[in-house]
């Protein structure tokens, strides 16, 4: 005979979970959708049935006790099989939820996204964008892909500056580079011919610069990094992302900064735009690929990143 289970309630569990990932029961709530004081009611239940408390409340915050640091691992554990076992139907369709730059989107992964299904046929990809560093505790995504600087991680201050965060919080997330970012100046190829010559940074005076919201400093980091003054009275225009820039040198409105990621794309290599000057400046961060730890050895994932990686240039 099977003895009977004695669980603590399992609902508590999944409150608890949240509570001590976030240390905030307010934030629990959110994730979860209910009200600070369901959490609370929650998780003193849950203390009642273990005996002993999880965590020392403060007037504006929470932290674990040592028996919530040792409890948290094993729920969460648990929690981690609960979820794997359940995700694992015979001959169904893995659906894998990417967030990415909007531009490296647009330029680079969309167009490559027939042949990552040719490949992987039992693998649906869902794409989300995002400018803002990843989120693992709050956002429903299996891996992102995000520019920035490991923490720790040092440049020479001369190199354009990425002003990007990576993720919002390292605890449980693993990373893996991609590629540098390398920024050169694009423009069309018939402004060129009806411009005046473009053989040297200096000769940008001469052109409209088109800048990207996001990256403020890029074109004046670039022209310190060139060793050539910025153009004190350049003529400009501005936008959102570099993908909005990128089109408005295709039409002929200027010269823009572009990663050379984006230039390997139909859209860079269709002939339209051209970059005259040999001066690629590398960026002070990189393209990394961001999941969770617990996740790093998940067949469908690492067939994806193995996917960007060999792609990868």
């Amino acid at each position: 005979m099977h003895m009977k289970r004695h669980l603590p309630p399992l609902l508590a569990l999944r409150f608890f979970d949240a509570a001590a990932r976030h240390l905030s029961f307010s934030l629990a709530a959110e994730e979860l959708h209910v009200t600070q004081s369901a959490v609370s009611r929650q998780i003193k239940t849950l203390e009642e049935a273990l005996g002993y408390p999880l965590f020392v409340r403060s007037i504006r915050s929470v932290s674990l006790t040592p028996n919530g640091i040792r409890y948290q691992k094993a729920v969460a554990q648990a929690l981690d099989i609960l979820e794997r076992a359940s995700s694992r139907r015979t001959n169904a369709k893995r659906i894998l939820t990417i967030s990415a730059p909007q531009s490296l989107a647009t330029f680079w992964l969309i167009p490559r996204l027939s042949e990552f299904a040719r490949v992987y046929p039992h693998i649906d990809i869902r794409v989300q964008t995002s400018t803002g560093p990843a989120d693992f505790e709050r956002d429903e995504v299996d891996v992102a892909i995000r520019l920035g600087a490991m923490p720790g991680e040092t440049y020479d201050p001369d190199q354009p500056q990425v002003p990007h965060e990576l993720v919002r919080n390292w605890h449980g997330v693993h990373a893996t580079h991609l590629w540098d970012e390398v920024l050169i100046p694009v423009l069309s190829k018939k402004l060129l011919s009806q411009s005046k010559p473009l053989n040297t940074p200096a000769d940008l005076k001469h052109y409209r610069l088109l800048h990207v919201a996001l990256r403020p400093t890029a074109w004046s980091d670039w022209f310190r990094c060139a060793k050539t003054p910025y153009p004190k009275r350049a003529s400009t225009m501005e936008f959102g992302h570099f993908f909005m820039a990128l089109e408005a040198a295709r039409s002929g409105h200027g010269v823009a900064l572009a990663p050379t990621i984006f230039l390997d794309s139909p859209f860079g290599s269709n002939g339209d735009l051209v970059t005259p000057l040999p001066a690629a400046k590398r960026s002070a961060g990189a393209y990394y690929f961001l999941c969770r730890e617990r996740d790093e050895n998940d067949r469908t994932i690492r067939s994806f990143l193995n996917w960007l990686r060999s792609n990868a240039k």
